[in-house]
């Protein structure tokens, strides 16, 4: 070989090194703007003032999470195993440190359980866990009646607290937050998630670094930037203009802005919600016939609404069922389609007010003035009057329920087992006082379920449709993989490609 022909290959080799290295340095350097509709006050979990998951997951490790192929991972826990009937024992991983330095213990574990009892709403979620007991530093003991299933679903928002730091604080963590210029110079919280603090103001921003002692995964991207920009319109504005690189919450009704450009692309995340129309038997006896509800549900256009309210993006729900079907006797038939025609001439067999009203609880994500909108024009063209009344306040609504012919309203939860979904929907929900008068005292979860189930097959209950959020992003990042089963961003695994 030649001395020439030497120098060529290590020319080569060199370039080619340095083009890695660089690339490399690219992507550690790289800070990826993210705008949001808002930014927290406070981080701290358990405390008065709302933090979504996504930003949890920043700071903090869950006992467990949802990935996105619907099973449970192991994150703070090593291995599990049951004592006996009610009592399960908890082995952590080992090596995990806190951001303050601190080591990861069960003293940890039991010091966050004693702060989700002094918080009314997390004590009343997290109220399936009756104790929590220290066996050693590395396990605990945690006592539930809980089937284990639906137990580890409400442990995927059970995130640990640094006792040692957060007793020592000198100032409340519960509170709002102070600006903060340097990660160095001030360290406001401590968990074991794959980010810190690095600067944040409340009305601007919130920039993150990653937590260089992270052992639960790879973090691709170091440093992450979350704009606070309120307007729908002007967080599409800034991601169109480059100024930012992933946009949430995108209205369905400029997605084709998004999708016309080959820059930019959508991500749709699933997550259980379902906008309900109810109709009550109560006011209007007429109801009480399933004719009368079949011709109700005949004149919705559920494709329609879906196609011109969101733009597709979501599904439409001819029954709502998590998961897997809750009785295999019961054989759903196929719902009626959109059919005018069929529901005008039912209408002239039956007695039905000409005027008719409905209840809407406001909602903006769920689009339930556009719904109420669309239904008022539905039955129009039926010769029907529909008389709409919105109320923001929940307790109103409740309140009012049986008044009206019809309700809408969205439900929404955060968990994602089946026998867990059911229980929110039914006993923590804006349907709950119809669920009290369906059940009539029934209180087996399996016959409220089967009940349920039955009223949607009557069209006493109608899942309109379910409804995606919509975020944009620049086609250099895989944004899709970031998302949980469950709609939770895990932003640590978001990579370049």
């Amino acid at each position: 070989m030649t001395f020439s022909f030497r120098l060529l290959i290590f020319i080569v080799l060199l370039i080619t090194t340095s083009a890695k290295a660089n690339q490399e340095n690219k992507i550690e350097n790289e800070v990826v703007h993210i705008a949001v509709d808002d930014i927290p006050l406070s981080f701290y979990p358990y405390g008065p003032l709302p933090v979504l998951d996504d930003f949890s997951h920043l700071f903090f490790d869950p006992l467990v999470r949802w990935t996105d192929k619907h099973q449970l991972e192991l994150r703070l826990l090593e291995k599990w195993k049951v004592i006996k009937p009610g009592i399960i024992r908890f082995y952590l991983k080992k090596d995990i440190q806190f951001h303050s330095g601190n080591s990861l213990s069960s003293k940890d574990i039991v010091w966050t359980y004693l702060q989700i009892l002094k918080d009314p709403k997390k004590k009343d979620f997290f109220k399936v866990i009756k104790d929590i007991r220290q066996v050693d530093d590395n396990s605990f003991d945690l006592y539930s009646d809980l089937p284990q299933t639906q137990l580890f679903d409400y442990l995927t928002h059970f995130f640990v607290l640094d006792a040692d730091f957060y007793s020592q604080l000198k100032f409340d963590a519960k509170q709002p937050l102070n600006n903060i210029n340097s990660v160095t110079t001030h360290l406001s919280l401590s968990g074991t998630g794959p980010y810190k603090i690095k600067q944040y103001n409340a009305a601007l921003h919130l920039s993150v670094i990653n937590n260089e002692h992270y052992l639960l995964g790879n973090v691709s991207v170091k440093a992450l930037n979350f704009i606070k920009i309120k307007s729908v319109k002007s967080r599409l504005f800034a991601l169109l203009a480059n100024d930012v690189d992933i946009s949430s919450s995108i209205s369905s009704k400029t997605i084709k802005s998004v999708v016309l450009l080959e820059t930019k692309y959508l991500s749709q995340v699933n997550s259980p919600n379902a906008l309900f129309l109810t109709i009550n038997p109560l006011k209007s006896t007429i109801f009480q016939g399933g004719s009368a509800r079949n011709a109700m549900h005949l004149l919705i256009n559920q494709e329609g609404m879906l196609k011109y309210i969101l733009n597709g993006m979501g599904s439409i729900n001819t029954t709502f069922t998590p998961l897997i079907s809750i009785d295999p006797e019961l054989v759903a038939p196929q719902l009626p389609e959109y059919d005018l025609k069929r529901a005008k001439y039912l209408l002239t067999k039956l007695d039905i007010p000409k005027e008719l009203t409905l209840l809407v609880l406001a909602d903006e994500v769920g689009n339930t003035s556009q719904v109420a909108k669309a239904l008022m024009n539905m039955m129009k063209r039926a010769g029907l009057r529909l008389v709409i009344r919105q109320v923001s306040d929940p307790a109103l609504f409740k309140d009012s329920f049986f008044d009206y012919d019809f309700t809408l309203s969205v439900w929404q939860s955060s968990l994602m087992n089946r026998d867990n979904i059911y229980q929110t929907l039914f006993e923590n929900s804006q349907l709950t006082p119809y669920f009290n008068w369906l059940f009539d005292n029934e209180k087996a979860l399996n016959k409220q379920a089967f009940l349920f189930e039955e009223a949607q097959q009557g069209h006493q209950i109608i899942p309109i449709f379910s409804q995606n959020k919509v975020w944009a992003s620049d086609k250099k990042y895989n944004l899709t993989s970031v998302f949980s089963i469950n709609g939770i961003a895990y932003w640590h695994l978001l990579t370049i490609n």
